[in-house]
C-alpha cells in the first residue's frame, strides 16, 4: 500500500539507499516507572476526559493502589512488585500504550522524516531514505527513552546490504536487489514459536472453529507474503501444522 500510495515519491529517492530499523523497548512492563504513569495518566485524563479533577484524582489514586497491590503467585510462595507494572495485569497494557505514546508524542516532527513510522506497544519500526534521517530518528528516539529510564535495542539492515532482513512482529522485511523498490515482505516465524500449535484437534469444538482459525491463518499469510512462493510455502507449513494436530474426528481427516 505505501508502495502503491507513494509511488511518485518514492521514484525521486530510489538512488538513495533505503533504510529499515526496528527498535525494542526493554523490558517496558518491569522497568516503567510509577511517577512517569501517573504523570501521563493525569495529563491524559485532563486532556480526553470530561471529568472533573476530583474525579481525576480519584482515577490516580485507585490506580496507584492497584500498580502497589498486585498479588503473584509462584508455586506456593506470594510476592508483590515493588516497581514498574505487571505484566499481563488486567490494565498493564494500557497504561504502557498510553505511556509510551507520551513519551514520543514531543518528538512527531523528527519521526515524520520517516517514510513510514509504525509503533504497536513496545514495539517500532520505521522505513526512511538516507542514513542522514535514519541517525536523527535512532537518535531521538534513544534521547526520549533514557529520559524516562527505558533502554531501546535495535536491529536495522538497508537496500544496499544483499541479503539483508529485518523482522518486525510477524512480517520479515527482506532486502531483494532485483525488486524495483528493493525489497520484500513475508511472514515471520519467531525462534519461539516454531512448534507453534492451534487448538488440539480433540478437544469438542464444533468443525466451524477448526475451519475458521486455519482459514484465517491462511488470510494472514496471504496479506504477509508479497510473493507467491512465499505464500505456498507459508500455506504448506500451515497445512502440515494443522494434519499434526488433528484426530479423525476432525474435518482435518475429511
Amino acid at each position: 500500500m505505501w508502495q502503491t500510495k507513494n509511488l511518485h515519491v518514492i521514484q525521486d529517492k530510489l538512488s538513495e539507499s533505503l533504510l529499515f530499523v526496528a527498535a525494542d523497548i526493554k523490558g517496558l512492563y518491569p522497568n516503567l516507572r510509577r511517577d512517569i504513569v501517573q504523570r501521563i495518566l493525569s495529563r491524559t485524563l485532563e486532556k480526553h476526559s470530561k471529568l472533573f479533577a476530583d474525579a481525576w484524582e480519584a482515577i490516580l489514586q485507585l490506580n496507584n493502589v492497584c500498580l502497589s497491590n498486585v498479588i503473584t503467585q509462584f508455586e506456593s510462595n506470594f510476592y508483590i512488585q515493588d516497581k514498574g507494572i505487571v505484566t499481563g495485569d488486567n490494565h498493564s497494557v494500557t497504561l504502557a500504550n498510553i505511556t509510551v505514546h507520551y513519551i514520543l508524542e514531543p518528538y512527531s516532527l523528527v519521526t515524520e522524516k520517516a517514510e513510514i513510522f509504525r509503533r504497536f506497544i513496545d514495539d517500532i519500526v520505521w522505513l526512511s531514505f538516507g542514513s542522514d534521517n535514519m541517525k536523527d530518528i535512532r537518535d531521538t528516539l534513544e534521547n526520549a527513552f533514557t529520559s524516562a529510564s527505558l533502554e531501546l535495542t535495535f536491529r536495522e539492515t538497508s537496500t544496499i546490504e544483499a541479503d539483508g532482513s529485518v523482522e518486525f512482529l510477524d512480517v520479515h522485511q527482506c532486502v531483494t536487489p532485483n525488486k524495483k523498490y528493493g525489497f520484500i515482505i513475508k511472514d515471520f516465524v519467531k525462534a519461539t514459536a516454531e512448534h507453534w500449535c492451534f487448538i488440539s484437534g480433540l478437544s469438542h469444538h464444533p468443525s466451524s472453529t477448526f475451519k475458521s482459525i486455519v482459514l484465517g491463518e491462511a488470510i494472514r499469510m496471504r496479506r504477509l507474503n508479497e510473493c507467491n512462493d512465499d505464500l505456498q510455502s507459508a500455506l504448506i507449513r500451515l497445512r502440515n501444522i494443522t494434519l499434526r494436530l488433528a484426530s479423525p474426528r476432525t474435518w482435518c481427516k475429511t
